[in-house]
């Protein structure tokens, strides 16, 4: 890495200054946990558009096809207009309070593209609310009444008197194919600075892992919170120690006390295959999970078989025991860096697939982006001597970041050639986000360095990268 990167910068040596903005010491290390200016995971979220999220008038007896979030930014900001009359302030926070799917539903989203209606049972929303607002305001109850209102000019028309499992009144809709009844949670979150962080039951924080945001209203918030990669895996570990123990007490143990507000035992157990699919899914356990959805849809035994195939049948291959941290860290990161991947390339077949190699099992993630890769083969093409493996590999869309991969390799991927395999964390790099990052930075370092210098430094990076995968055998 080092030799080619020696010759590139012989030919350019105004790429040094840059590399020195992202390195201490770019002639020692290029490593990514070296980077002095660490990626930010707001800018590389699991991105879900507002598109999937439609309520269909064949379901739900409606006079149209009903996209929920213009509905529901509708009904927040209306909310936020009603309060203004006593609070002038809450006006600038129209159109720009925070919304974001949570659940069943946005997990259907990112893991199918779509809301499948058979699989979800709520249509769960965070509203993050502005200073001043909270549960005791009825910021709730004039959310509902408004949500009521607009779901009527569309003839879709709530069940009287629908609750939620805690007796709680809620907006409900009966999806006529199954006679399922589909209710509306509002889940209201104060905002607060660094909210990115903690639980969000608790602390109004917010889990990356479990909530989907289908607008930019959340993406200034996101970009402020400096949210690392490694607080990212902190933060969703915590969230499944959270959710598995949750799960487990109420499935095993004595549902009384405090406990007993928040849900009733019968509700987690009726729940409780589908909680269990979520755990699967977080730990990268496809077939489990699907096994798991299966008999979400279908099981017809009583409690106490669900009680006994949970313990025996799926309870410790999901346990988060102290001795399997690791593993569970690792499973996490996986499974964040493919919904990451698929939510930014619907139509990629290849994200997802394993690939055998002698360093163990990997994941095809999505291709290097084009311009990134151009410049880099266009930088090696000025070094003599590149192996021919390389050549042969280095063709648009043949370079792809790949999880749970140690180095750059060179593979061949059966019915389509060779490839070059770049290891994931470099995907939070390699991208436009990151370059806008960094020129913020030099901006504030008062560096005299622009994008365009930026992004050469990358590509010089880039090219180094995938000449040391050469030197594996694809």
């Amino acid at each position: 890495m080092q030799e080619v990167l020696r010759a590139i910068l012989s030919r350019y040596p105004a790429l040094l200054r840059a590399l020195r903005l992202l390195f201490p010491d770019p002639a020692e290390s290029l490593a990514f946990q070296h980077l002095l200016i660490q990626p930010l995971v707001g800018a590389h979220r699991n991105l879900a558009g507002a598109e999937p999220f439609v309520l269909p008038k064949e379901r739900f007896g409606g006079a149209q096809d009903l996209p929920m979030v213009p509905l529901l930014r509708h009904v927040v900001d209306e909310t936020l207009r009603a309060y203004s009359h006593t609070s002038p302030y809450l006006l600038e926070y129209v159109g720009k309070s925070p919304i974001s799917a949570y659940g069943s539903m946005g997990l259907s989203v990112s893991r199918w593209g779509q809301v499948d209606w058979d699989y979800v049972r709520d249509l769960d929303w965070r509203i993050f609310l502005p200073p001043g607002l909270g549960h005791l305001s009825g910021f709730k109850s004039e959310l509902e009444r408004i949500l009521t209102h607009e779901l009527h000019r569309y003839e879709f028309y709530p069940i009287l008197g629908g609750k939620d499992e805690q007796g709680l009144a809620q907006v409900q809709l009966r999806d006529q194919r199954t006679a399922a009844v589909h209710g509306f949670h509002f889940f209201l979150i104060a905002m607060k600075p660094g909210f990115v962080r903690g639980n969000i039951h608790h602390d109004g924080g917010y889990s990356p892992h479990f909530a989907y945001f289908p607008e930019s209203s959340l993406d200034e918030y996101l970009e402020s919170a400096q949210l690392l990669w490694s607080d990212l895996i902190a933060q969703q570990r915590e969230d499944y120690i959270a959710m598995f123990n949750q799960l487990s007490f109420n499935i095993f143990g004595e549902n009384t006390g405090e406990d007993r507000l928040n849900k009733t035992r019968g509700w987690y157990l009726h729940k409780a295959f589908k909680w269990y699919a979520t755990l699967a899914r977080a730990r990268g356990l496809s077939a489990l999970e699907l096994d798991l959805l299966y008999e979400y849809e279908h099981f017809r035994g009583s409690e106490a078989e669900l009680s006994y195939m949970a313990r025996y049948r799926y309870y410790a291959r999901l346990a988060p025991s102290p001795q399997q941290l690791d593993d569970v860290d690792r499973e996490l990161a996986r499974t964040t860096s493919i919904a990451y991947a698929r939510a930014r390339n619907l139509e990629d077949p290849l994200i997802g697939r394993a690939l055998s190699l002698d360093s163990g099992e990997m994941i095809l993630l999505e291709t290097i982006p084009e311009d990134f890769a151009a410049a880099a083969r266009k930088l090696l093409e000025q070094v003599d001597s590149w192996p021919d493996s390389l050549r042969r590999a280095l063709l648009p869309g043949r370079t792809r970041f790949a999880d749970n991969l140690p180095a750059p390799a060179c593979v061949r991927l059966n019915g389509h050639g060779p490839a070059v395999l770049i290891p994931a964390e470099w995907s939070m790099v390699f991208c436009d986000s990151y370059v806008s990052q960094v020129a913020k930075k030099a901006a504030e370092e008062r560096q005299p360095i622009g994008e365009e210098e930026i992004r050469q430094a990358l590509a010089a990076l880039l090219a180094s990268l995938l000449w040391q995968a050469g030197y594996s055998q694809p």
